[in-house]
């Protein structure tokens, strides 16, 4: 009966709730604790009236004095709105009292009778007789009538509560609970405009009221108005959703909010301003936003726009106004919109595609490139894999790039170039010279071979480049216009740059009378000599003379390659002489111009003659130009022997080298190339970190270092060494396409310093911070194991979440947060029944009377190995090992098959006490798991907490226990048993919880014996500071079990029942904060995302057991347990446990 009952008492509410929906303007009271203002504590009529006013004033609803003097003082109409089947023929009839009664019940209240009235233990409920006895209910359509009738007839909202509390107090027809429920219906269906409505006109009520009294009620309704008849207008205010945001990030809302709704129509123009350009950048919904009378916000939004174009962060500005109303706060805001390439077109190449790694090394352009047979030069830089690397289906290619190069006899026609040569700085255009017609003679084609290994096109010539999806800028080195090299060359440079080229590549230099290079060392010796500076040196090796109009060149060529280094990286051949000890001195310019330094990368020539560069060794290299010499620090080395390229056209035809060629002419390209590659794959990076990515990743493992650079941009600091000879290295561009990461200061999840402890953010939320004020937790050591309090919670929460990792060199690389969520605990809450356990139970199975053993009989728990009680069993004790007795007290009775945070495992060392109050047994204890002398872990395994319980006992004659037990217990670096570490620290300080547990046992005498326990927890983590969690609210969680056994049903037998539900989180959200991908200032946007801790699904155990004696000797039992949603986990099937066990004596 009663289960019938509470199955239709859910349909009912599930069922009038749906009534609500359409009473658009009806007020909203969310329980009946905001109603209770409104329907209690009133002893007339007039009473009344003045509680409603200001119940609904509340609920920022406005009901007017001519509305308010509408509503009827009546009763008894409820039986002509519902049949109510009342038994006997009862009607509703309200006594009527004497004014000296009324008086009387003012001035003199009745305190017991009011104080029995209203005690919840007298109030009659949906299972007392007297409700049962005379069958009386309302069902749906009782319901839909009356919140029909009080939204066509709101006059009636006194009457209807008047009979609605005689047929709870006088007749006692209805239960506390059902009159709640169906005055929370009625008064959400009562609404104050269609009262307004029936207010008469003006002409009709004289001077009772204004004429708008309607019109007034609907405005109020929305929101705003005070009592009386005085109209105070609203204010405004804006805020946005998010200050900073993506190209492809979603929209970003802009709302326009009033602090009450408003009589009239309420128009906000924006003003937009800002560097970004609205309609290419971004999209207004709109420029205007109407707030409709009666509401209080109204919104536009902006639409990011998502292109290829490599732009810095842009901004928005909005700025409101509106002469309606007044405003309060900020009118104007500023967005800002972020060019993450990576992020927002999915170019993160972190995905090894083998199947086009092995297309690549197949093709016959590929292969066209290698003319010794050894190892292939691009294999030895992993151009295979990194062009194999893709993010989505795009593969790294060095699209949407550019390289100047600056050389010889260029032409634009050959078919390595494909088409792509975007800008040619010397084709004979005004002030421009005219590339000389490349022949099949000595180097009178280089440009071609050059531009074959930056990024030579596959697909319309027969070899392939190092970046084949990138495109050209061309200019010549001999042919200048004016008297002077320099400044021609500067002027191509500054071109270069506004062109948008991400690397210039200089496979040039000046040699001496004999043909080998002009190094550093010779330039150095011929400066000295002859007493010039730097910049005069440079100014007579390139035009002739020291002074005058060359130096003046000179200088402007030098400031030209500084300011190249703004967008892009200067790469320089280091020259073909090998037996001089240092670069060619155009490639060491650095060394004189220190302001050269940031983004420049010099490169020689090798030919690595080994059949494997896993264990090479030094001797398999072969130099075969210039030592990097004074440029090691920022030198490479590449394998340019033996190599074919593009060369000139004959007759319309491109040709291609016939026989193997060599030089750092062609090692430089192949570097440019890989430029270009990790310029697609980093947009983020300025020049200066792409370098330094370079030259971090080089393979260095084949040479003893003779120098080590330390890479400091942005906050960095990782060191990698050199050799006078090698430079860095091997480039390895595969290798720094991956998270760079040193020993002393690894990589990792960043967030701004000083961070988290409180700083709310919802989802949406976010802002952004620069690299200076970030601080790294390692990825290795990141991660979080989570509790079976919280199921899957935190798990789906952070499903989809992606955040950006940041290496030594500053370089994003996306990873998946829910990665780094460790879930194995799903079983840990699995209740595991064995056969020996069963056997064991049979064999003290034994019968007698339905009564178990009361907390009154326990004077002795587990690990009290000090115990300095008195006779009456009072008196401190010493715990080892097990939870305080405060703790054991609350688990008597618990089957004790679950882990809970609260109650059963701090088993450190306890301090007790148990005494008694007022007849009453009270037990106090204290727990520290850090310290256990009778535990052999390590320490440094156990996790720290303290417990205080307290847990009384009360002597109640009516059960065998009556129980309550509180306590706090203080958590380090765990939160409800759930372990973080690295960028999910939960900190190493205070994580209180406070619990709250009930237990009672009951001896039902022939009926058995019944048992329950149910425990609350409220938690709060104090966010640490060094963390991606920022902010966390209240977590409320918690468990129960209700045990029922039964003996001698059939004689010798029992049966159990049991249902219980281990620790879960019911209610509570973190707030993490996640790292995007930087611009190339070094700023980094973040976002906010809070999650709802609580998990999918609820653990319940329904666990049901029979046991039977059958002789003295022979004894058997069934024992049955069905598991729903095991580890908190919405799950469709049942886990199921059967066990059968018999016991013999023989």
């Amino acid at each position: 009966m009663k289960k019938i009952f509470l199955t239709t008492f859910i349909l009912i509410i599930l069922l009038t709730s749906n009534n609500n929906v359409n009473a658009a303007n009806a007020v909203t009271f969310k329980n009946f604790d905001e109603l209770n203002a409104c329907v209690e504590f009133y002893n007339s009529f007039l009473q009344y009236k003045e509680n409603f006013q200001e119940c609904l004033k509340q609920q920022d609803v406005i009901i007017e004095k001519n509305s308010l003097k509408l509503i009827k003082n009546n009763y008894g109409i409820i039986e002509d709105i519902i049949e109510l089947n009342l038994p006997k023929k009862e009607t509703i009839k309200k006594p009527k009292k004497k004014f000296s009664e009324i008086l009387k019940d003012i001035f003199q209240p009745d305190l017991e009778k009011i104080e029995e009235e209203e005690n919840i233990f007298n109030q009659t409920s949906a299972f007392s007789d007297e409700y049962r006895e005379k069958q009386f209910s309302l069902n749906n359509q009782n319901f839909r009538d009356l919140n029909n009738h009080i939204r066509v007839n709101p006059e009636d909202i006194y009457a209807i509560t008047e009979d609605i509390n005689i047929l709870t107090y006088k007749k006692k027809y209805l239960s506390e609970f059902k009159r709640q429920e169906i005055l929370l219906n009625i008064y959400n269906a009562f609404d104050v405009t269609v009262l307004a409505s029936k207010v008469p006109p003006r002409s009709e009520i004289g001077n009772f009221g204004p004429a708008a009294a309607g019109v007034v009620a609907v405005a109020a309704l929305a929101g705003g108005g005070s009592g009386g008849g005085t109209y105070t207008p609203p204010t405004i205010s804006f805020s946005v959703s998010s200050a900073s945001v993506g190209e492809c990030d979603s929209n970003v809302t802009v709302t326009a909010n009033l602090t009450k709704a408003h009589n009239a129509n309420v128009t906000v123009t924006y003003a937009v301003g800002g560097t970004a350009t609205q309609d290419t950048d971004y999209a207004l919904s709109s420029t205007t936003s109407t707030i409709v009378a009666g509401a209080t916000s109204g919104t536009i939004t902006l639409n990011p726009t998502n292109d290829t174009t490599d732009e810095t962060s842009e901004t928005v500005t909005l700025s409101a106004s509106v002469s309606e109303v007044s405003t309060t706060g900020n009118t104007s805001t500023t967005i800002t919109i972020h060019d993450y390439v990576l992020k927002c077109n999915e170019t993160a190449f972190s995905v090894l595609d083998t199947s086009r790694q092995s297309t690549i090394v197949g093709l016959t352009a590929w292969n066209n490139i290698d003319m010794d047979n050894d190892i292939h030069p691009y294999e030895q830089m992993n151009i295979h894999k990194a062009q194999a690397s893709k993010s989505g289906s795009t593969f790294l290619t060095g699209a949407g790039q550019k390289i100047h190069i600056a050389d010889f006899h260029c032409d634009e026609d050959h078919d390595i170039f494909g088409g792509r040569v975007t800008l040619n700085l010397d084709n004979g255009g005004a002030g421009e010279s005219t590339f000389d017609t490349p022949t099949a003679t000595g180097n009178e084609h280089h440009c071609q071979t050059v531009a074959t290994f930056a990024g030579g096109d596959p697909d319309t010539g027969t070899h392939m480049g190092v970046a084949p999806g990138a495109s050209f800028i061309l200019s010549s080195i001999p042919n200048f216009q004016g008297s002077n090299e320099g400044d021609d060359y500067a002027a191509d440079l500054d071109a270069a740059r506004t062109a948008g080229a991400v690397v210039s590549n200089n496979s040039w230099g000046f040699n001496q009378g004999n043909g080998s290079s002009f190094s550093i060392a010779e330039f150095e010796a011929d400066r000295v000599t002859r007493g010039l500076t730097g910049a005069e040196g440079i100014a007579l090796l390139m035009h002739g003379t020291s002074s005058g109009q060359d130096l003046t060149d000179a200088n402007t060529y030098i400031t030209a390659l500084d300011n190249f280094q703004q967008s892009g990286v200067v790469v320089f051949s280091a020259g073909n002489s090998p037996l001089e000890a240092d670069a060619g001195i155009m490639a060491g310019l650095p060394e004189y111009f220190s302001q050269l330094k940031d983004a420049w990368i010099v490169v020689n020539v090798t030919d690595f003659v080994g059949s494997s560069l896993s264990g090479a060794t030094e001797s398999e290299f072969t130099l075969k130009g210039n030592k990097c010499g004074s440029t090691a620090a920022y030198c490479l080395t590449g394998d340019g022997f033996g190599v074919g390229g593009g060369e000139w056209i004959n007759s319309g035809t491109s040709v291609y080298s016939s026989s193997a060629e060599w030089g750092s002419s062609y090692s430089a390209p192949m570097v440019s190339g890989g430029v270009a590659l990790m310029a697609q794959a980093f947009p983020n990076h300025t020049p200066e970190q792409l370098a330094q990515r370079i030259f971090a990743s080089a393979k260095n493992d084949w040479f003893t270092p003779t120098g080590a650079t330390t890479f400091t941009t942005h906050g960095a600091s990782i060191k990698h060494g050199y050799h006078s000879t090698w430079g860095h290295g091997l480039p390895d561009f595969y290798a720094a396409l991956s998270p760079i990461t040193s020993n002393g200061n690894p990589g990792g999840f960043g967030f701004p310093s000083g961070g988290g402890g409180g700083g709310g953010g919802g989802s949406g939320g976010g802002g952004s911070v620069p690299f200076s004020q970030i601080e790294k937790l390692a990825v290795s050591s990141t991660g979080m194991k989570t509790s079976s309090s919280f199921g899957d919670g935190i798990m789906n929460g952070l499903k989809n979440k992606t955040a950006y990792a940041y290496d030594e060199l500053n370089g994003g690389f996306r990873l998946n947060v829910s990665d780094f969520i460790n879930y194995d605990t799903l079983t840990d809450q699995k209740i595991y029944h064995t056969l020996d356990q069963e056997i064991d139970y049979l064999k003290d199975f034994t019968f007698g009377e339905n009564k178990i053993k009361t907390a009154k009989d326990f004077n002795i728990y587990k690990g009290e190995y000090i115990n300095l009680r008195d006779s009456y069993n009072r008196g401190l004790s010493v715990t080892l090992n097990q939870p305080n007795i405060a703790l054991q007290n609350f688990n008597l009775y618990n089957s004790q098959n679950y882990e809970n945070p609260f109650t059963s495992e701090n088993k450190g060392v306890g301090f007790n006490n148990k005494f008694y109050f007022f007849g009453n047994n009270v037990l106090l204890g204290y727990n520290n798991s850090k310290f256990n002398p009778l535990s052999s872990v390590n320490k440094n395994l156990v996790v720290p907490m303290e417990t205080l319980a307290l847990s009384i006992n009360l002597d109640n004659d009516n059960f065998d226990l009556l129980s309550f037990t509180a306590g706090v217990i203080k958590e380090k670096n765990t939160f409800l048993l759930s372990e973080g570490s690295g960028a999910f620290n939960l900190n190493n300080k205070d994580n209180i919880s406070n619990f709250y547990g009930f237990n009672f046992s009951k001896n039902l005498n022939n009926f058995g014996n019944i048992y329950f326990s149910s425990m609350l927890g409220n938690s709060k983590l104090d966010n640490a500071k060094n963390s991606l969690i920022v902010d966390t609210s209240n977590v409320l969680s918690s468990s129960f079990e209700i045990n029922y056994e039964l003996k001698n049903i059939f004689n010798n037998d029992q049966i159990n029942i049991s249902l219980s539900q281990p620790n879960r989180v019911e209610q509570g959200d973190m707030t993490f904060r996640f790292m995007g991908i930087a611009d190339k200032n070094g700023v980094l946007p973040y976002e906010d995302h809070k999650i709802s801790l609580s998990p999918s699904g609820r653990q319940k155990d329904l666990s049901l057991s029979y046991y039977k004696n059958y002789s003295k000797n022979l004894k058997t039992g069934i024992k049955a347990i069905l598991t729903d949603d095991l580890g908190h986990v919405k799950n469709d099937s049942l886990n199921t446990n059967l066990l059968l066990s018999a016991a013999f004596r023989f």
